[in-house]
């Protein structure tokens, strides 16, 4: 074995090696979370470390972007001697940072203002219930159990069936009969076969309970900490997921679930590393304890779904593409399964999936989206590490998925990164080729999120500095291109000197081609699914554009580079993080649960993969903005 010494910001380590073992692999046991978007495959160029002392094999794949002198990927890095190196901040993977948001004019807007259209259109009812009880107190001739006793008074009282009690509120029961006189607030939620499912046994005067809202992206993961017995949104809050260290993109982790313990590593990811943390900083911002939340509501795709809840996802990726499951009907999960820092007894209610590639995401989306309510045409585009469309009106519904890529999220752009602060969200580039920037929070720059990126390539291409191909013109001279050793160009967007940050922030001509391919995907998917049903996007009544960067894009730049149609502007919604409201909807209205599940089995799938004329489509489109610019005249007449 050999020694392998790693010099992090913080702290030293020294771990031991076998010779010929991949240095990523060797960092990734140490417990260093690298950003490796393409999960090591060679092609992102993030694992980037320095060499300080030994040697290494180096066995290229994929990329051309030279490194610096003295720097090495770590994915392509075999171990042949003892090691010395240092790995930058910037290389590793940016989480466990907590944004969070409580300002109720913005919830307003967000969630309560679905949540009451929903209720005008399919009314309410809760999935908790909370009520307190006078026990009649025992004595030598009525000497039931606690448990027993608690029953009958369920069945009398309140008119309830069979009660079932988990074990750890058979141990409480007891204490807290005799603490409070055998008055007792009981919080309880009925089952399937009407059977009466306790979740607290508590005091009297206690808070009847809260409830956790989560929306599981591939990027990112957001939650909302509802108050219960109002259905107010307490705080908001949003993370990075920490599975992207095992690549960027759903396919890369279900490759990496199937090796060793990989499923296992991405669940403890998202749960222990993810999930926890931000309930755990809801829950410490609004002063309440985790066992007070008594239900959980998950959103996620289907691969997310399959990875949370540990189930072999490998299927989902091999023809003809089947999930372990979809609709969760006969599908029971209580928090303590996952291993949720909540109340033991919540039960997680999961939105159902439609396909492989068409989630509970989407479910959700297309309840919030109110896509299922109208008589005219609409389509919903959620613009994630995933672009899944829905086209449809109160009579049909259909969807598709496309393989975008992580691009919209920052993920697989050299200084791509989610939308938080210190992320780029808006560019303009002016006569001298200078960029001039909008930053998330007002803080120095650290990186560019989606939104940025629809700006910074619609204004390359505007400038002339880029052509249709995505590539920089050699023609034009400016010191803001540089060109590496492989001749492979680079924009700079943030100069360190000019920002005071500690590298440049740039986007690269493969940055680019990434990009280029995201939004082909995204524009060539919905022209498929309208041309499917012989409609063009002439025939959309409105359009819902969905996502975390949906709120910031700038719909002119987004036709300019061809991700969106050349229509009426009026025409665009941008909606937010539907997947998230949807599943706020599910939470606070069993009605809601129900319509996802109605929604999931009432859309037809379309398999973009075998349905011809798409790739061709695909290939028009992966230019700026395309092949054809008959199809965006306003784009034409603004280069």
């Amino acid at each position: 074995m050999l020694d392998v010494t790693i010099n992090l910001p913080e702290r030293t380590m020294t771990v031991k090696a076998a010779a010929g073992e991949n240095l990523l692999q060797v960092l990734r046991t140490a417990g260093v979370k690298l950003d490796t978007p393409c999960n090591g495959s060679g092609t992102c160029g993030k694992c980037r470390v320095r060499l300080d002392g030994g040697r290494v094999e180096r066995r290229h794949r994929g990329r051309r972007e030279a490194v610096s002198r003295g720097e090495l990927l770590a994915c392509t890095s075999y171990v042949t001697a003892p090691l010395v190196v240092t790995v930058p901040r910037e290389t590793l993977l940016a989480e466990g940072s907590v944004s969070l948001e409580q300002d109720s004019s913005v919830f307003e807007g967000r969630y309560y203002r679905v949540k009451k259209a929903f209720e005008t259109l399919h009314g309410k009812e809760s999935h908790v219930q909370a009520a307190v009880l006078k026990l009649a107190e025992p004595t030598l001739d009525d000497n039931l159990s606690d448990v027993d006793r608690l029953g009958r008074h369920l069945r009398v009282d309140l008119g309830r069936g069979e009660s079932v009690i988990p074990l750890d509120l058979a141990r409480k029961l007891p204490h807290v009969l005799r603490e409070n006189n055998f008055q007792v607030a009981v919080v309880y939620s009925r089952l399937p076969d009407g059977r009466v499912a306790l979740l607290d046994v508590k005091a009297p005067k206690a808070h009847p309970g809260y409830g956790i809202a989560v929306d599981v992206g591939t990027t990112s993961v957001a939650a909302c900490l509802v108050d219960l017995a109002t259905d107010k949104i307490l705080a908001e809050g949003a993370c990075a997921n920490a599975q992207s260290r095992y690549g960027a993109d759903v396919i890369n982790r279900v490759i990496f679930a199937t090796r060793g313990n990989g499923l296992q590593l991405l669940q403890d990811a998202v749960v222990r590393e993810t999930i926890n943390p931000l309930i755990e900083a809801l829950c410490r911002h609004c002063g309440i304890g985790g066992d007070e939340i008594v239900l959980v509501s998950v959103a996620a795709n289907t691969v997310m779904t399959h990875l949370l809840l540990g189930i072999w996802p490998d299927f989902l990726r091999r023809e003809p593409y089947i999930p372990a499951l979809t609709a969760t009907d006969n599908l029971t999960v209580t928090a303590v399964e996952l291993g949720l820092c909540v109340n033991k007894n919540a039960p997680v209610l999961l939105a159902p999936s439609v396909a492989s590639y068409v989630g509970g995401d989407i479910t959700a989306g297309v309840a919030a989206a109110f896509l299922r309510e109208t008589e005219q045409n609409s389509m919903l585009i959620d613009l994630g590490t995933n672009g899944e469309i829905v086209l449809g009106n109160s009579e049909f519904a259909m969807t598709c998925a496309c393989s975008a890529g992580p691009a919209f999220e920052g993920g697989e752009i050299s200084c791509g990164m989610r939308a938080a602060p210190g992320a780029i969200e808006a560019v303009a580039i002016d006569g001298t080729y200078t960029a001039h920037l909008k930053v998330i929070g007002g803080q120095k720059p650290a990186g560019i999120c989606g939104s940025g990126l629809i700006d910074l390539i619609a204004e390359l291409k505007r400038t002339g500095l880029i052509d249709a191909r995505g590539r920089f013109r050699r023609d034009v001279k400016t010191d803001k291109v540089v060109y590496d050793s492989y001749g492979v160009g680079r924009y700079i967007v943030a100069a360190k000197e000019r920002y005071a940050i500690p590298a440049d922030i740039y986007l690269t001509e493969i940055d680019i081609d990434n990009f280029i391919r995201a939004k082909a995907a995204v524009y060539s998917a919905a022209c498929v699914l309208l041309s499917s049903l012989g409609l063009d996007f002439d025939d959309l009544a409105e359009i819902k554009v969905a996502g975390g960067i949906g709120n910031h894009i700038n719909i002119a730049n987004a036709v300019r580079i061809g991700l969106f149609p050349d229509i009426n502007p009026d025409k665009f919604n941008f909606i937010g993080n539907s997947s998230l409201t949807g599943s706020y909807l599910s939470l606070v209205n069993k009605k809601a649960t129900d319509f996802l599940k109605e929604t999931a089995q009432q859309m037809t799938y379309l398999e973009l993969s075998v349905y011809p004329g798409y790739m061709d489509e695909f290939v028009s489109a992966s230019f700026i903005p395309h092949t054809d610019t008959d199809r965006f005249p306003s784009a034409a007449a603004r280069a």
